[in-house]
């Protein structure tokens, strides 16, 4: 290179140069790499195109796809929705209770001897006036044998002397006998008249001492432990044979605060005391007896006894009801829950207890108004584990409470009210006669439909399925 030449060139058309060649070189740079991306992209398009049968065109990538899925999560939040449930709802008050019967007895022989008989085996059920033991009967015989000889000999006396009275009463008034042999003849016949009668007792004692060798059911019931076999030696009234319990009704006891006055004096007038003649006996209230996690129900029956006196040192009263037991499931001292019913409230609406939620200015549900979420505000006159009960007219017939709860809600939010019936038995159990006996529904439900009214879906509302993008472009077979 001729450098004078260079070094005649002016520095601004050689600083133009540079600029020019360095341009050049740049833009080469870039279409070599869009050159290099394009066949790759190529590449690919072909192998898609490939793979697709004949005929088929290819799948175009939807445009925007990130737009698409931002539209599929902003969209209206599917949600169940149920109405409340229209019914009678008890006031109840709960409380641990323990069973027992109210006829109970220890049996225990009346008379001393040996023990010669046992009919029945232990725990076994009997009946009123069913033989039980039997005890030996020789000895009783006897006495009653010895007793009735004893009593012909005294009669025959007793006849004796009455004769000698009869003999002496005209001598006596003749002189033909003193007045003083006259007398012992009077009272010798007393005497013997006397005998005779208390030989007549004892031959009653000895008969009665020879019924007490069978002893008998004295009621129906159940027999406990039977430790005696036959030949032991029994005392009277001290051996104890046996115990028999009544069963088929039996007593709960249990007690609760001393605020259950007011409901049992306005409910059961009288608390129990005796009516006079002309006046309308009132029936207590209604006791239920379930398990001891208050889950099942066991028997049912009525308060029959409130007790005169508060304890201080728990304020609570105690109270006995008597419960009907006619399969023998309940047993004396039997820990149960007892459940009071202190009075009704007549077509509550009931949900379930998930749909109502506690905030800060207290209870309220979600609804759907307007295809969007809104709180109603709302005042539980009960509360149970499964289940709310409101005042009539807490919520409009035509009221949509949202249930379950999703997991994100809030108000204002756009909700769209699926077709699809959650199973709300499966989170909250409806009640059923063996959780609340006593509990009946008023609409002629089924129970298990309690809650299952829904409201279904505008015929507008777009399909959720249908409402996807597509990833099928517009020559793909359906």
């Amino acid at each position: 290179m001729n450098t004078p030449a260079l070094m005649s060139v002016p520095p601004r058309i050689l600083l133009g140069v540079l600029l020019l060649g360095l341009s050049a070189t740049l833009l080469s740079g870039c279409s070599d790499k869009a050159a290099e991306t394009k066949p790759a992209a190529t590449a690919a398009q072909e192998k898609s195109t490939a793979s697709k049968p004949a005929g088929e065109k290819p799948t175009e990538p939807p445009a925007g796809n990130l737009g698409g899925r931002r539209g599929m999560m902003g969209g209206p939040q599917p949600v169940s929705v149920v109405r409340p449930m229209i019914k009678t709802v008890p006031i109840t008050a709960t409380a641990a209770a323990t069973l027992s019967s109210p006829n109970a007895v220890t049996l225990t022989p009346q008379v001393s001897g040996t023990l010669q008989s046992v009919h029945v085996v232990s725990g076994q059920q009997v009946k009123i006036g069913q033989l039980l033991f039997s005890l030996d009967a020789a000895p009783f015989r006897t006495a009653l044998g010895s007793a009735e000889a004893k009593l012909k000999g005294d009669l025959a006396q007793a006849r004796y002397t009455e004769q000698q009275v009869k003999q002496l009463t005209p001598l006596v008034e003749k002189d033909y006998v003193t007045r003083q042999s006259f007398d012992q003849a009077v009272a010798s016949a007393q005497a013997a008249s006397a005998q005779v009668s208390q030989d007549q007792a004892a031959i009653q004692t000895a008969k009665i001492n020879l019924s007490y060798m069978e002893i008998r059911a004295p009621i129906s019931g159940r027999l406990g432990e039977i430790s005696l076999q036959p030949g032991n030696l029994v005392q009277a009234n001290s051996t104890a044979l046996t115990t028999l319990v009544s069963i088929h009704k039996l007593l709960v006891n249990f007690s609760l605060p001393q605020s259950v006055l007011d409901d049992l004096r306005r409910e059961w007038p009288g608390m129990g005391q005796p009516v006079t003649q002309g006046e309308t006996s009132h029936m207590g209230p209604r006791v239920d007896i379930l398990d001891e996690q208050a889950m099942h129900t066991l028997g049912n029956g009525h308060l029959i006894f409130v007790d005169n006196t508060i304890d201080p040192s728990s304020g609570t009263i105690r109270l006995q009801g008597l419960i009907d037991n006619p399969t023998g499931q309940l047993w004396p001292g039997q820990f149960v829950t007892a459940r009071l019913t202190l009075r009704e409230i007549p077509n509550a609406e009931v949900l379930p207890a998930t749909a109502v939620q506690l905030g800060d200015q207290g209870s309220f549900v979600y609804v759907v108004r307007n295809d969007k979420v809104e709180t109603l505000a709302v005042q539980p006159i009960r509360t149970l584990a499964t289940e709310v009960a409101l005042p009539t007219g807490s919520i409009p017939i035509d009221t949509q409470v949202i249930y379950p709860l999703p997991g994100r809600i809030a108000p204002g939010m756009a909700v769209h009210v699926q077709s699809h019936k959650p199973n709300p038995e499966a989170e909250n159990p409806v009640p059923t006669e063996s959780q609340y006996g006593h509990e009946h529904l008023k609409t002629g439900q089924h129970p298990q439909a309690q809650y299952g009214e829904r409201t279904k879906p505008d015929a507008a509302t777009p399909n959720k399925k249908s409402a996807r993008p597509s990833s099928a472009g517009t020559g793909a077979t359906p």
